[in-house]
């Protein structure tokens, strides 16, 4: 069984704690955290430094892999993170939940995270480090980008373009042949049924643009 580290020690570390050694994908020796003291405990398991320390501590064989257990509120460190430890040669661990069901022509890149009872479509495309939560539907020809993080129950109707780092909020849809721009978040509950441009907060039945965001919010 592969050793993994978290990067982050919140509540998504403790869900995909559970959900790695549940299904005996791997075995968790830490986390990384820069807001927690080095040797404290969450989870049942050591703060094993921040994130600086990752890279020797993989060239040490402290662990096989790291898994990004960043939430939805900071997609921006997300990116930064993941683009850090690629540079730096430690390799990002890609799950599937043994419930979900990918079809064999949909591409799943490294870092891509899919919890339970997911269905990812024909030809459909997820990028780098896409978290996709519990029964998340990716219909056919559906791209999503890098860094985006889907809340539970996010319905992407085919042909469907997400652009990279949005949050797409719980209970979202998205109907046939929409484009989201990059680092958009929509409120639950959203219907996006039109285009939607970049930075944007969408929310309501049909979805319209509430504010501008930047990475910060």
């Amino acid at each position: 069984m592969q050793k993994i580290a978290m990067v982050g020690s919140g509540e998504l570390s403790d869900r995909l704690i559970y959900y790695f050694e549940e299904t005996g994908f791997a075995s968790i020796v830490g986390m990384f955290d820069d807001f927690e003291a080095a040797g404290a405990l969450k989870h049942d398991r050591p703060v094993l430094g921040g994130a600086k320390d990752i890279p020797a501590a993989f060239g040490k064989g402290a662990f096989d892999a790291v898994a990004i257990a960043v939430g939805y509120k900071q997609r921006k460190f997300r990116r930064e993170i993941y683009a850090a430890l690629k540079e730096r040669g430690v390799p990002i661990a890609t799950f599937v939940h043994p419930s979900s069901y990918v079809e064999k022509s949909a591409l799943l890149k490294e870092g891509s995270i899919v919890l339970v009872d997911c269905t990812i479509d024909m030809h459909a495309r997820v990028g780098e480090n896409v978290l996709l939560s519990s029964r998340c539907f990716v219909s056919h020809h559906v791209t999503i980008g890098a860094h985006t993080f889907c809340a539970p129950a996010v319905n992407l109707a085919g042909h469907t373009e997400i652009g990279p780092c949005c949050f797409l909020g719980i209970n979202t849809t998205c109907i046939d042949g929409v484009r989201v721009g990059m680092n958009v978040q929509t409120a639950a509950g959203s219907v996006v049924t039109k285009d939607v441009p970049d930075h944007a907060l969408i929310a309501g039945v049909p979805a319209v643009v509430k504010k501008t965001l930047s990475f910060d919010d």
